[in-house]
């Protein structure tokens, strides 16, 4: 009978099948394509993006940019009936292993039966070169008082959440598939069926739980699809974990991204994928190789190497989420680096300035010094990133991201090495904003004015940023020359120190003069305060202005509102903080894996290439292209940055501490922690343990504010603070400064 099926379906049903067909062009009829509005990559950041893994929300996967769908299906014998995580109906549930690392798990239901599928990416050194595997577990639990006759798919398609053309698929051995000759997909243990077809007609099969018994399948249009079947007998409180791998790219060449102007607001990528010559050869070890490789040792090694990159810093509050969000977003942020560039979003887009340095950011203040540094080398190397044009924002975004990198690090080495970049990037800005135009400057060097050559010059207007915006780039200008200013007196170049700091007054006044009046118009309220700071935040004409501005909301562009929270916090609004945080901690995008993406029409860099589902067209005619970009480098960057100046941020010399938080943690039993958060200071852990009426505070690490801490309380949280013995009266704003040799005190609550 079942050779009977395959024929069927394979030698016959190509017209009888048609309107079933599991394809790009079919949609969803079957519940069994991808949803296609949720996914992430993962992998190992700084390497080549089409070596990147992308995971959808509902489980199946792409290993590498390009490659193919793996698909897990479930199909009760019992009942006859097949349930994937794709149907309607079916809840899904998703998160990321340990504290936030990127190795996404999911979970649903098929009635009493839980299944639970795990996803991770590891680079291996071998004889030939680094390889990439993809490990992958998949985890079933009878949660019923009865036993359970089940069968486990796990299906390849074409179609994916990055997918590929399959021209030829082949069964090798008992266990294995093989994709145009490389191999594909390796069971831990080899399943009850396996086969292949030369149309995408595994789910059909499936529905009915049947499979090919085919051993080679071939399709000219790219159509093959195949699975393995598992069988299951589950008792109740049963559980059975099936591990898999499979290599990334094997044997195929991965491609760099080409990035070319077609007159839109974002470069395309113009590369190929797999192109015949060119990119970087993925080494093809042989099915042997693959078989000695455990699904087990890929997570551990998962596992050990996020637990290095992302475990330098480590924060517990009674909401768990902001833990893992901070987590995982520093981990979605080295991510986008890809090749020593640091991209704004993993294929969609390349480096845009404006976002990098936010990301940057991120990486400084979580020790991440090295893919920061790699992140600046990329901006002084191009200093004008992003449209085919140059904006007048990223002369100051370098320096002010260059004098961050210092405040963080103080490594003296790196600043005198890059300190004549930073003379040369002080005197760009100096020519444009002092001189008449026209005002000449290279993508590609940090040359300006007539030294240009003719062929390389290209005109930078002031002002000139996502259309005309002076109120944001002569930010960034003054705040580039004050730390162009930091930098020189660190390097020992007090008159040149002197000179860009008064150039930086003059701006300032003119600056002021201008948009003094209206601080939050426009562009204004991105970049005021958060990150130029620009005014004094306690007191003056942008505190008041920036004060009220209390909870936003993400209606739109995702930084936008961000930004504009980030304001307000600054000047004391503590609601800004923790509120807006948690209502983007509330968007469906966040929950679990803590991704956002743009929020409005984003680049579509090389998605055209893949067989997916996910809206690609750069057609703004309401193609739904909106929610392309996932997760956006700058949209996840400010909710982080966010949630670090919830918890303690930089004023002049003083270091203002928990001025964001919600006011009931103070009193929460969870308490707060934080340990190794990198400050301009130095490192600083902090602890909070609340007990009845009081609470204590712990302060360590190497961080020595020279004007002291200031623990900023919610003014309903009335106490009595102790140091030494001696009661710490509050200021005038509510607040209670301290010295920075301070390390314990003991705090009473009064209500």
């Amino acid at each position: 009978m079942m050779k009977r099926r395959r024929d069927f379906v394979i030698t016959v049903g190509a017209s009888f099948l048609a309107p079933f067909r599991l394809t790009a062009q079919t949609g969803n009829s079957l519940g069994l394509d991808p949803r296609a509005r949720i996914h992430m990559p993962i992998g190992i950041p700084n390497t080549l993006d089409t070596l990147k893994t992308f995971v959808e929300a509902e489980g199946n996967f792409s290993p590498g940019f390009g490659s193919y769908g793996i698909y897990f299906w479930v199909f009760d014998r019992l009942t006859g009936k097949l349930t994937a995580p794709t149907m309607d109906g079916i809840t899904t549930e998703r998160g990321l292993s340990g504290p936030g690392y990127l190795i996404p798990w999911v979970r649903w239901t098929a009635r009493d039966v839980e299944v639970i599928s795990e996803i991770c990416e590891v680079c291996r050194t071998s004889a030939a070169d680094n390889i990439y595997l993809v490990g992958a577990r998949v985890i079933v639990t009878n949660r019923g008082a009865t036993k359970q006759q089940l069968s486990l798919y796990v299906t390849l398609r074409s179609l994916g959440a990055a997918g590929w053309p399959v021209h030829r698929l082949e069964v090798s051995g008992t266990d294995a598939l093989l994709v145009d000759g490389h191999p594909a997909l390796l069971a831990g243990e080899p399943p009850t069926a396996i086969g292949v077809a030369s149309s995408d007609v595994a789910g059909v099969l499936a529905l009915t739980g049947e499979i090919s018994d085919s051993r080679v399948a071939t399709s000219p249009s790219g159509d093959c699809s195949g699975a393995m079947r598992f069988e299951l007998n589950l008792t109740s409180g049963g559980t059975k974990t099936l591990g898999f791998i499979c290599p990334v790219l094997a044997g195929r060449r991965a491609a760099r991204h080409k990035w070319i102007d077609l007159s839109q607001d974002a470069m395309a990528d113009s590369a190929q994928l797999n192109p015949s010559v060119g990119g970087i050869l993925q080494p093809e070890l042989g099915v042997g190789y693959y078989k000695t490789i455990s699904t087990e040792e890929l997570f551990r090694e998962a596992s050990a190497y996020w637990r290095n990159l992302l475990g330098r810093f480590r924060v517990k509050l009674p909401d768990r989420r902001w833990a893992e969000a901070m987590t995982a977003i520093a981990g979605h942020a080295a991510m986008c680096l890809n090749e020593g560039a640091p991209d704004v979003a993993v294929v969609n887009y390349n480096v845009f300035n404006r976002d990098g340095v936010y990301v940057a950011n991120i990486m400084q203040k979580s020790a991440l010094f090295e893919l920061a540094e790699q992140s600046l080398s990329y901006f002084l190397s191009h200093p004008f990133n992003g449209r085919v044009y140059p904006e007048a924002d990223n002369p100051g975004q370098i320096l002010w991201s260059l004098a961050e990198q210092w405040r963080f690090t103080r490594d003296q080495k790196w600043l005198d090495r890059v300190y004549p970049s930073v003379r040369q990037l002080a005197a760009m800005i100096e020519y444009y904003r002092t001189t008449p135009g026209p005002h000449w400057v290279s993508a590609t060097s940090l040359d300006f004015g007539n030294v240009v050559a003719p062929e390389q010059r290209q005109e930078l207007e002031p002002g000139k940023c996502d259309g005309y915006n002076p109120a944001y780039t002569e930010a960034f200008d003054i705040a580039g020359l004050r730390g162009a200013a930091t930098l020189a007196e660190a390097h020992g170049a007090s008159e040149q120190a002197a000179g860009w700091n008064e150039l930086a007054e003059r701006l300032l006044r003119s600056y002021d003069a201008k948009f003094g009046s209206a601080l939050p118009k426009g562009y204004g309220s991105y970049c005021v305060l958060w990150p130029c700071r620009l005014y004094p935040l306690g007191s003056g004409k942008a505190h008041e202005q920036f004060k009220g501005f209390g909870e936003q909301h993400s209606d739109s562009w995702r930084y936008f509102p961000l930004a504009t929270a980030h304001q307000s916090l600054l000047t004391g609004n503590r609601e800004a903080g923790y509120a807006t945080v948690h209502n983007h901690l509330q968007e469906e995008q966040m929950r679990g894996w803590y991704l956002l993406d743009e929020g409005g029409g984003s680049g579509s860099g090389g998605w055209d290439k893949v067989r997916t589902k996910w809206p690609r067209s750069v057609d703004r005619a309401g193609d739904g292209n909106d929610s392309v970009a996932m997760p956006h480098g700058w949209a996840i960057a400010e909710l982080w940055l966010l949630m670090r100046d919830c918890l303690l941020f930089e004023d002049e010399n003083r270091l203002i501490l928990l001025p964001g938080i919600a006011p009931e943690w103070f009193r929460h039993p969870a308490g707060i922690v934080f340990e190794n958060l990198q400050t301009h200071f130095g490192s600083l852990s902090f602890s909070w343990k609340p007990d009845g009426n009081r609470a204590t505070l712990h302060i360590s690490g190497s961080c020595t504010p020279a004007d002291g801490f200031t623990l900023r309380l919610a003014p309903s949280v009335a106490v009595r603070m102790l140091t030494g013995g001696q009661s710490v009266p509050a200021d005038a704003n509510g607040d209670y400064r301290l010295s920075s040799d301070v390390r314990d005190i003991i705090i009473v609550f009064e209500s």
